[in-house]
């Protein structure tokens, strides 16, 4: 029984090594693909070129046996173990040569842009781990797609390739996108992970890093000038008008994010009104209400006109004309009693902000 224990021990052995192989084939595989996602988007804007950051492990596949120690049953005869093969993964030794080649991907037999033989050091290569990494820059924007090759030792077989785009191809919105959003603010929470944020000025600094990593709130701080996200609460947005007046708005080159006060625009109203209860000669009187103060004007023949009250409240302003011989009044109203404010026809929506690719 022990002899027939331990032959189980020695094929169960075996099972484990050759799962173990499985296993690390597999996490080699999403950790590429892993990669891929996330350096995919590690772009560093310049104004005419970008550079393209290319990560990977150097590891590769060894076939290997292993020999189990001979069998020896309860009457003492020996059996030889027969050998199992398996596959191991390894670090590739330190490369002598690293060479970074970038193509359009629909054209790979023409190299675009060339970086290298580099050394091992020059690739930042982990001796532990078997991780490299390199900055290639200079990479002018395209449309196009692009496709990045590793090779080593001056091999004509690339290592590892990887398809992206520079950063003006990208067609996910901009970081710093706002949309109106049909939605609950509640609900908002959901759309997080994709990286979409209600306006309502959280701290960035206090959004989970499992959500908005470190260097992507650098970045969002950076292109939004706050530490905080945009609070868009009861507000309109207004395009900036860079010289003031040129297109619709008064007050020039407003900075992102500067909220402007509500403001009365200034306006005229003009009357005509007779002289005299028995003359129907007219005169006319004007009116200016402004948001520095009032005036009144009078011309014409007849007894004088006196302005008697101005009110300004809100969006309800009225303005009262007496002429004193005749002892007639005239009022313009414009009135919505329970406003507070001036306002068009609007519909209530949530703001989003993209803070993230």
């Amino acid at each position: 029984m022990v002899c027939q224990n331990l032959q189980k021990t020695n094929l169960s052995l075996l099972i484990v090594l050759q799962t173990l192989g499985n296993i690390m084939k597999t996490i080699i595989k999403f950790s590429s693909i892993l990669l891929l996602s996330i350096i995919s988007n590690a772009f560093t804007l310049n104004v005419l070129a970008e550079n393209f950051e290319f990560k990977t492990t150097l590891v590769h596949e060894v076939s290997k046996s292993i020999t189990p120690v001979a069998s020896v049953d309860c009457n003492g005869n020996s059996t030889p173990g027969a050998a199992v093969n398996y596959t191991a993964i390894e670090i590739i030794p330190a490369p002598t040569s690293v060479d970074f080649k970038v193509y359009y991907t629909d054209n790979l037999g023409t190299v675009v842009y060339s970086y290298g033989p580099l050394s091992a050091a020059a690739v930042n290569y982990n001796a532990t781990t078997g991780e490299i990494s390199y900055i290639m820059t200079g990479i002018s924007k395209t449309r196009k797609s692009l496709t990045a090759k590793v090779f080593l030792d001056g091999s004509g077989t690339a290592f590892e390739s990887k398809e992206f785009y520079t950063s003006s191809a990208n067609t996910n919105p901009p970081i710093g996108t706002i949309i109106p959003y049909y939605g609950t603010a509640a609900s908002v929470a959901a759309l997080n992970l994709g990286g979409w944020f209600l306006c309502d000025g959280t701290s960035i600094a206090s959004i989970s890093a499992d959500v908005l990593f470190p260097d992507e709130k650098t970045t969002l701080q950076s292109i939004i000038g706050s530490a905080n996200l945009p609070d868009l609460r009861g507000l309109f947005l207004r395009g900036i008008d860079p010289a003031g007046g040129t297109q619709y708005d008064p007050d020039a080159d407003r900075a992102v994010g500067n909220v402007q006060d509500d403001a009365f625009q200034n306006h005229t109203h003009t009357g005509v009104y007779a002289a005299s209860a028995t003359n129907n000669a007219s005169g006319n009187v004007s009116l200016s209400v402004g948001t520095t103060g009032t005036s009144a004007a009078t011309s014409g023949s007849g007894g004088p006109t006196v302005v008697t009250s101005v009110s300004v409240s809100g969006d309800t302003h009225s303005h009262s004309i007496t002429n004193v011989n005749n002892n007639t009044t005239s009022t313009s109203n414009s009135a919505n009693a329970n406003a507070t404010e001036t306002r068009p026809v609007n519909a209530a929506v949530n703001y989003l902000i993209k803070v993230r690719y």
